[in-house]
C-alpha cells in the first residue's frame, strides 16, 4: 500500500476516534454526575404513595398467600388489613387476619421502606419492615411528583407462616 494511502487511512481513523470520544464523553460524564436526573423534573417522594392499594402476597411458593388493602396518606403514614391463607401443618389451611398501622419513606429513585406494626388475632403485635420499589407510575402525587400505580415489596424478617414474604401492591383508582 502506498504511503499516501496509509497516511490518509490513519488520518481518517484518528478523526473518527476523536469524533467518537467527543460525542460520547459528554453523555458518559452527564450520566455519572447525575445531571440526567436534573433534566427529569419528576421525582418520587412520600406523596408518590397516596390512596388505596390492593395487595397480593406470597410466601415460599404456595405455602402461604395473602390478599388485602393498604392505604397511604401521601405524608408517610399507612394502614393495612390483610388475610393470610396458610398451610396449617396438618394438610389443611388456616386463615390469619391482620390489621396494621405504619410509616413509610420514599427515596427520589422510587425505592423505599414501609414499617408496619401488625395487630395479631391473639392480641399480640409484631413489627415488620418491607423494602419496596415503585414499578409503574401515573401523573399526580403533588407538584412534579410521580404517583405510584404499582410496587413490589419484600419483607425483611421471616413472616408468620414462611421465611420469604413478597407483596405486590396496585393502586385502586377512585377508592379513598
Amino acid at each position: 500500500m502506498p504511503a499516501s494511502k496509509t497516511i490518509s487511512l490513519l488520518v481518517v481513523l484518528v478523526v473518527a476516534l476523536a469524533v467518537g470520544t467527543f460525542v460520547t464523553q459528554p453523555i458518559a460524564v452527564e450520566a455519572t454526575t447525575g445531571s440526567l436526573d436534573k433534566k427529569n423534573k419528576s421525582s418520587f417522594g412520600e406523596s408518590s404513595l397516596f390512596g388505596s392499594y390492593g395487595t397480593a402476597g406470597r410466601a415460599n411458593g404456595f405455602q402461604s398467600r395473602s390478599v388485602g388493602v393498604a392505604n397511604f396518606d401521601g405524608r408517610g403514614g399507612a394502614t393495612r388489613t390483610v388475610r393470610i391463607n396458610a398451610n396449617d401443618g396438618n394438610g389443611g389451611r388456616r386463615l390469619i387476619d391482620l390489621s396494621s398501622v405504619g410509616t413509610y419513606s420514599v427515596n427520589s429513585d422510587g425505592t423505599g421502606v414501609i414499617n408496619f406494626l401488625n395487630m395479631n388475632p391473639d392480641g399480640s403485635t409484631s413489627a415488620v419492615t418491607y423494602d419496596f420499589v415503585i414499578r409503574t407510575t401515573e401523573s399526580g402525587g403533588g407538584k412534579s411528583k410521580l404517583l405510584a400505580s404499582s410496587l413490589e415489596a419484600v419483607q425483611q424478617e421471616p413472616g408468620v407462616t414462611a421465611s420469604l414474604v413478597e407483596e405486590s401492591l396496585t393502586r385502586r383508582n377512585g377508592v379513598r
